[in-house]
């Protein structure tokens, strides 16, 4: 990191045809990656006949107060694809595989070709508001903008940790990412649909998905899941490692570790574990519950050549459908079943109740028959029954 120095020049006069104060001092400026170049400059504080010399040392002293703190402003002329190859060699590591490698994948294809070329203290609030409104022209989702808009502010907070950035504030945090626009709506299979797909599922694929939609468990917890951490006896599942893609892990937060009751299927769980018993004297604990060949299932596989064939087949696929809709359906359910916000919350293992929110799908026929029984109250039961609304038939309204 580059020395600071400090510099207190006098104020000087200079004589012309219209006098003005001015001071001379060293600046420094990067040139190249690493080298640093300094040259005298003159500043003009102002004009004689309209500051007086008092007047125009104070002005001196605001000036030489960037000048004085070049420490920073030369590390932040750092390059801004040098600054980001840093973070993601000593930040992005540190994150779980799944953000990793989609943060690599939004600087990669969208961050560093719209900055590649400027320096990190030439990337502000302007430019980064320009970036994220093009994306939005582009069609980009809301989601992806906010992970961008996340990544950036993330970027120059570690810029400021590590000495590169010592502005009064993250350019970031007054950048917005836009209105929200879903690229497709939510939606949830309905109980008779849900049913239907189970009975064409493999036993042990079905019990996942049967997990999935009981538990709330996120689809690398439930692969990741091992016969020491299933409690049989009190009918609980405890989420203390998971697995995504070829990685074993800690889950991903601290709210993530939490017990989940299994209710009836723990008995499937009981007739599970016999059959893996088989052959064996007993288990060690460390063997997967769900596996092929003692090797975890890949999510994508189990979705793509079992799941996804079989929604098709029933007319039940739709954009979107997937592990999350199972997990979604959970916890829609658990509060349709009287379950409050925030027991979702901690069933999900979420770490904010605004997340559960966005999880949570209100279907048209609860909320019509919540209005009706609000009507009722306020004004009593209506004499004539009308005729019934169509909204009232659906058994669950899947857009939400």
């Amino acid at each position: 990191m580059a020395r600071r120095e400090f510099q207190m020049p006098a104020v000087l006069r200079h004589h012309g045809p219209r006098p003005y104060w001015y001071i001379r001092c060293r600046q420094k400026g990067l040139v190249g990656k690493d080298q640093i170049e300094r040259k005298e400059i003159w500043r003009r504080l102002g004009y004689c006949d309209e500051i007086t010399k008092r007047e125009a040392m104070r002005l001196r002293e605001q000036v030489l107060h960037q000048v004085n703190n070049q420490v920073y402003t030369i590390q932040s002329q750092i390059p801004f694809e040098e600054f980001v190859k840093m973070y993601s060699e000593h930040h992005l590591v540190t994150l779980a595989p799944g953000g990793r490698k989609r943060d690599l994948s939004l600087l990669k294809n969208h961050i560093l070709p719209a900055f590649t070329g400027r320096k990190l203290c030439e990337v502000g609030t302007q430019e980064i508001q320009a970036f994220l409104n093009a994306k939005d022209a582009d069609g980009l989702s809301y989601w992806t903008r906010k992970a961008m808009h996340a990544i950036l502010g993330s970027l120059f907070t570690k810029g400021d940790d590590w000495g590169y950035w010592n502005g009064s504030r993250n350019p970031v945090s007054r950048v917005r990412v836009g209105r929200k626009r879903l690229k497709r709506e939510k939606r949830i299979l309905s109980d008779e649909q849900l049913r239907a797909l189970l009975a064409e599922l493999p036993s042990d694929i079905g019990l996942m998905v049967r997990t999935a939609v009981s538990t709330g468990m996120r689809v690398s917890e439930i692969i990741g899941l091992k016969w020491r951490a299933v409690d049989l006896e009190r009918g609980l599942a405890h989420v203390q490692e998971r697995y995504y893609r070829g990685d074993t892990d800690e889950p991903k937060t601290d709210k993530s570790r939490r017990p989940l009751p299994l209710g009836c299927l723990t008995e499937d769980f009981r007739d599970l574990r016999a059959q893996a018993m088989i052959g064996h004297e007993k288990l060690s604990g460390h063997e997967y519950v769900f596996h092929k060949d003692g090797k975890p299932f890949d999510d994508r596989d189990v979705l793509r050549n079992i799941i996804r064939p079989a929604a098709e087949r029933l007319g039940q696929y739709f954009e979107g459908f997937g592990w999350h809709s199972f997990r979604r359906q959970n916890i829609t359910l658990m509060q349709e079943e009287g379950a409050t916000t925030f027991e979702a919350m901690e069933q999900a293992g979420h770490t904010r109740s605004t997340m559960t929110g966005e999880y949570t799908i209100v279907a048209l026929a609860r909320r019509e028959q919540a209005v009706r029984r609000v009507q009722e109250r306020l004004f009593g039961k209506p004499e004539k029954k009308g005729p019934v609304s169509a909204s009232l038939r659906i058994v669950r309204d899947c857009a939400g």
